[in-house]
């Protein structure tokens, strides 16, 4: 069944190339017997505030048109209601999508065309902001301590959209090496009340389903409705090994590195000797120390109904 009307909130990307990428989809929407209405962000944080006025005015589907950060937006203005989230990518990294198991626009489109509504796993985060008081943000995709809140911190926008999500994060990864952003961090991992482990990390990451990264495969065995986090770690290793590392992780066949630690758990707290940074979904956010959390069938997403193998 079609959605019959769907606010599109697009992420302010600027260049020929986009304008006409969503002029396409655009038109296969309404095509398809959707109406769409279309709204611009302007900046950060823009996006979250025109979906929760889409909340208010009564749209069943709101659409993120851009990337994981768009996505993020939108989903923290629909938790609560009985909004559906969509996504039609026009960012660098299109996480959110490919845990969907939809890999081109098309296959997007097709989710509010002729799609179905599934409940998935909505991930929560708790944290610190730079004044110290506890702030909380949803996410569809990642939350990270360490090295990946690092990268996303040193990826410059231009980066996630001339080099694409994966390359643009190998470059920025590059960038965090040579400024001696990438060491390891004494943390406390708390893994469903018990402390587990007590020692120097790279990363400790936080999925709800398999890709993050811009297509890194994060977490081969995640299951998007399982009601369980899927989280990996990294002890501290010389730069030569972390390089050798990421082919691997690109495979999904990093899960039993020697230096590494793959596990699923309900909750996973950080607390580390120096304020941390942490990420979720790509962006930046706040500081340790960190909880995350699942909470089970939290977002309703629009997606093609042959996509029931990713739930």
């Amino acid at each position: 069944m079609s959605v019959d009307r769907a606010l599109l909130v697009v992420n302010p990307i600027r260049g020929g190339r986009v304008g006409q990428q969503l002029a396409r989809m655009e038109t296969v929407l309404r095509e398809g017997g959707v109406c769409c209405d279309v709204r611009l962000a302007e900046h950060k944080g823009h996006a979250l505030e025109i979906a929760s006025r889409g909340v208010s005015e009564g749209y069943g589907t709101i659409v993120a048109v851009g990337g994981d950060g768009t996505v993020n937006e939108v989903v923290n203005a629909v938790v609560g209601s009985k909004v559906a989230v969509a996504a039609l990518p026009l960012g660098g990294g299109n996480d959110f999508l490919r845990n969907l198991g939809i890999w081109t626009w098309e296959e997007a489109c097709r989710g509010l065309v002729g799609g179905t509504t599934r409940a998935i796993d909505l991930g929560l985060a708790d944290y610190r902001d730079e004044a110290g008081d506890q702030r909380q943000r949803y996410y569809a995709v990642l939350a990270d301590v360490g090295l990946g809140t690092e990268v996303a911190h040193n990826t410059p926008q231009r980066f996630k959209h001339a080099l694409g999500g994966g390359l643009g994060y190998v470059v920025s990864l590059y960038r965090t090496a040579m400024r001696g952003q990438a060491r390891a961090s004494r943390m406390k991992v708390i893994v469903d009340g018990e402390l587990r482990w007590d020692e120097r990390l790279l990363v400790v990451e936080a999925l709800n389903g398999i890709y993050a990264g811009g297509g890194l495969k994060v977490a081969p065995k995640a299951k998007l409705n399982d009601a369980l986090l899927d989280v990996f770690m990294v002890r501290d290793m010389p730069w030569p090994m972390i390089w050798t590392l990421f082919p691997k992780i690109y495979r999904g066949t990093h899960i039993e590195h020697e230096r590494g630690e793959y596990f699923q758990a309900q909750e996973v707290a950080v607390e580390a000797e120096e304020s941390l940074r942490i990420s979720v979904d790509g962006e930046v956010v706040g500081y340790t120390p960190a909880r995350f959390t699942l909470i089970p069938g939290g977002l309703k997403v629009r997606c093609p109904r042959s996509v029931r193998d990713a739930l």
